[in-house]
């Protein structure tokens, strides 16, 4: 009897050590996927094929063209924010934006939309997702694409660093990156809508800046990765010496936080060597750092500024900025971070509102006719001026055309 007990011992302390053994080994256990891009995402929201359409249906009375969305809405979708790997000055950062997925499983095209300028942390997209206009964008998923809403360094993940606003290479990279962490979280089980290579992109103000530089990026760079469909750039400050030359011409100008926001990013991140001080007057110098910290909007920062530019700006860069060595630094600045325009190959359209009194019509008209001389048709590149609108008031119908228009091309 104590023979047998002792076997029993003797047995079970084996099981046990077996199983011991095996629990730590866990080389037979499958590796945890690691991407090049993409670090985590985090479930914002779900909207219902109904609530999509109720979303998009309520411009029907202005724009009765858009009845035909309620036809094309095909889907639920989740809204995610996602998080993952850029650069920013050589150095690794993450950042973070929002992608819009159709709960119905299948293969989909990827929609891009770059925001236009903003100055409130909590007013970026992954912080105000239910904000009106990223809800008509994130609605637009139920209709057959996977739409992505970049945040922009300096906001959502990467809010430490201050915005490089209007900065080419930095916005450009940021929003690369992004795309690529969208195929790789598309690549896990759990989300059933796979993005394609197909790529349409839109963007409005700074936006249509950030997606005409993205298209030629990708038409330069990347068209192995990204097939573009289609590219709509609205508003946008294309050229910054003509926007500097056209807002330091003025007496006054209505949005002085534009070109201070400019000017403080290109001088807090290093662009530029120039102080602050060289641009702006007392007493208003003293206060820009402070007001770009992420906590003041568009709105308030001028309502501490003044709209007389000979009063904000010094009289040295209003007279001197064109042939002043004091400013080449800036000069080269502005000109690296512009446009110049390229014989495009993606059928695009510039969108610009009439009354545009911030980022003058007269802009895209010049670019329009640059393109032109570049060989580019118009078949391949229109030019919709859209009529008794102004800045603030010309995103909305812009973006339902050029949602309309996307359809017209995805079918």
């Amino acid at each position: 009897m104590e023979s047998f007990r002792l076997h029993r011992i003797i047995f079970v302390l084996a099981v046990l050590a077996a199983f011991v053994f095996q629990s730590c080994d866990n080389s037979n256990d499958p590796e945890p996927i690691t991407y090049d891009h993409f670090l985590s995402s985090e479930l914002k929201f779900t909207m219902t094929k109904n609530d999509a359409i109720a979303k998009l249906s309520t411009f029907q009375v202005i724009f009765p063209e858009t009845s035909m969305f309620g036809l094309v809405v095909k889907s639920d979708l989740e809204v995610h924010k996602l998080t993952y790997k850029t650069t920013f000055k050589d150095n690794g950062i993450q950042a973070s934006g929002l992608v819009c997925v159709p709960k119905t499983p299948g293969n989909y095209p990827v929609l891009c939309f770059q925001n236009g300028t903003n100055t409130l942390h909590s007013e970026c997209p992954t912080e105000n997702p239910e904000d009106d206009l990223f809800s008509i964008l994130e609605s637009v998923a139920s209709m057959g694409f996977i739409v992505v809403v970049p945040d922009y360094i300096g906001f959502g993940a990467s809010s430490q660093i201050p915005h490089p606003y209007l900065h080419a290479a930095s916005t450009t990279q940021s929003i690369i990156d992004m795309l690529r962490a969208v195929k790789e979280f598309g690549s896990q089980e759990k989300i059933v809508a796979k993005p394609t290579n197909d790529l349409y992109i839109f963007g409005y103000s700074q936006g249509g800046w950030a997606t005409m530089h993205l298209q030629k990026a990708i038409e330069k760079n990347y068209s192995s990765e990204f097939s573009l469909k289609a590219s709509s750039c609205a508003a946008g400050p294309y050229s910054i010496e003509y926007m500097n030359e056209f807002i330091t011409a003025k007496t006054t100008y209505p949005m002085p936080y534009f070109l201070t926001y400019l000017l403080n990013a290109f001088t807090v991140n290093g662009f530029i060597t120039n102080p602050i001080t060289d641009f702006i007057q007392a007493p208003y110098a003293a206060k820009i750092s402070g007001l770009y910290d992420g906590k003041h909007s568009g709105g308030t920062i001028n309502s501490e500024l003044t709209t007389t530019m000979s009063t904000l700006l010094t009289n040295e860069y209003r007279t001197g900025f064109a042939t002043n060595t004091k400013f080449a630094s800036i000069r080269s600045a502005f000109i690296a971070n512009s446009i110049e325009p390229w014989a495009v190959t993606t059928p695009t359209r510039l969108y610009h509102g009439q009354n545009d009194e911030f980022i003058p019509v007269s802009l895209s008209q010049k670019y329009y006719a640059d393109f032109q001389t570049k060989g580019v048709s118009t078949e391949k590149m229109k030019l919709v001026i859209v009529p008794y609108v102004d800045h603030p008031t010309g995103v909305i119908p812009v973006g339902l055309q050029t949602i309309m228009w996307f359809l017209e091309v995805k079918k």
